[in-house]
């Protein structure tokens, strides 16, 4: 049996038939970048929708322990050349840095480190340093703050995939950690969700009123060299 269309439904499908080789071959093959940690990276596609190669760096002693990791990532905006510091009390600090490129595998060759370590006080102070990753308030005593770090910062938000897994935040930051609010932060390869922030200028301590020039210029070259890689990429 032979079944004829008609001649305007025919053309319509002519035109698509010999269209649809171009379209198929218009649509950008995904993105493919390293991904994983120091010790498990591998080559991977990205999903839909990430547009950069990330490689992640922080150094984490919030809860006493510390830890360094570099964690590499498909990724957006919310990840690219970023670099900030909190503190929340003597040797309880998290430092953090990230860079992107746009070619395939690129991330594997991004060098640079994480924000200098510091106990250099800069003479102002916050009312409350604290960590929790639990529902229960965030309690902790005043907090010096150290070097580039200038603001009171107040974080809440969540991390990992349950919903009901919160975390707080508090202690002194850089100026830009309010910056994160609605964004995705990876830190030790969990995603901690910033949910809210808030920042007011830290006050000066009794012994020192003054903010040295000194000290922002510390965390200059780790913000210089991430940018310079970014606008390069």
């Amino acid at each position: 049996m032979i079944l004829a269309l008609p001649y305007g439904t025919m053309l319509p499908l002519l035109v698509l038939c010999l269209l649809s080789p171009l379209l198929v071959a218009s649509v950008d093959p995904p993105l493919k970048c390293i991904q994983g940690n120091n010790a498990t990276q591998a080559l991977t596609d990205c999903a839909s929708g990430s547009d950069a190669c990330v490689t992640i760096k922080n150094e984490n002693a919030l809860t006493g322990v510390t830890f360094t990791t570099t964690f590499y990532t498909c990724g957006g905006n919310d990840y690219c050349a970023n670099a900030f510091t909190v503190t929340i009390g003597d040797n309880a600090y998290l430092r953090y840095t990230s860079a992107c490129c746009t070619t395939a595998y690129c991330n594997a060759n991004l060098k640079w480190g994480v924000p200098p370590a510091s106990s250099r006080k800069n003479g102002l102070v916050c009312s409350t340093g604290c960590f929790t990753e639990t529902q229960e308030p965030c309690n902790g005593g005043k907090v010096s703050c150290t070097d580039a770090e200038n603001t009171c910062i107040s974080v809440t938000g969540k991390y990992g995939p349950k919903e009901d897994a919160k975390f707080i935040l508090k202690g002194c930051g850089t100026s830009n950690v309010c910056e994160f609010k609605g964004k995705n932060v990876l830190i030790n390869g969990t995603s901690y969700l910033v949910k809210e922030a808030t920042c007011e200028k830290a006050k000066s301590s009794s012994t020192n009123h003054i903010l040295g020039k000194g000290s922002f210029l510390l965390l200059l070259p780790s913000i210089s060299s991430i940018l310079l890689m970014k606008f390069l990429s």
